[in-house]
C-alpha cells in the first residue's frame, strides 16, 4: 500500500475511533478507573492488509482533576497517540503497561472471577432449595 494512503487511513481511522470514544458514557471516567492506555489494531479487508496499532494514551500535564456535573463537563488533560507499525511492537507495549501498574492485575481478574463464581453458586443452591421446598410443599 502506498504510504500515502495509508497515512491518511490511519488518520481517519483515529478521527472514527475517537469519535465512538468520545461517544461512550464511560469515556469521561477513564483515566479515574485508570485505564489511561487503549490499544487497538487495524486492518484493511480488502486488500487484507496490515494498517496499524493505534495507541492512545491520557495525559494530565496540568494536574487539575477532571469532572462532570449535570450541566458542566471539563477534562483536564488529553489522549496523545501514536501509530505502531509491528503488531509485536504493540504487544510488548501492552505488557510493559500492565507492568508498570502498581497492581497486579491477573491478581484482580482472579478474585473478580472467584467472586463471581461464588455468587452463582449461592444462587444455583438458593433455587435449588425454593424447587425442593415447592416440591415438599406439593406432596
Amino acid at each position: 500500500m502506498d504510504p500515502k494512503i495509508k497515512e491518511e487511513i490511519r488518520h481517519a481511522m483515529n478521527i472514527q475511533f475517537r469519535y465512538k470514544l468520545y461517544r461512550d458514557t464511560v469515556f469521561p471516567f477513564l483515566p479515574s478507573l485508570g485505564v489511561n492506555h487503549i490499544i487497538q489494531s487495524f486492518e484493511s479487508k480488502e486488500d487484507d492488509e496490515f494498517i496499524g496499532v493505534l495507541h492512545l494514551w491520557y495525559t494530565n500535564d496540568t494536574g487539575e482533576p477532571s469532572y462532570q456535573t449535570k450541566d458542566q463537563h471539563f477534562v483536564s488533560g488529553y489522549w496523545k497517540h501514536e501509530w505502531l507499525d509491528d503488531p509485536e511492537e504493540a504487544v510488548y507495549l501492552a505488557m510493559r503497561i500492565q507492568q508498570d501498574r502498581p497492581y497486579n492485575e491477573n491478581k484482580l481478574i482472579h478474585i473478580a472471577m472467584e467472586h463471581a463464581r461464588k455468587a452463582a453458586q449461592k444462587h444455583a443452591k438458593k433455587i435449588i432449595e425454593e424447587e425442593s421446598e415447592e416440591v415438599d410443599y406439593l406432596n
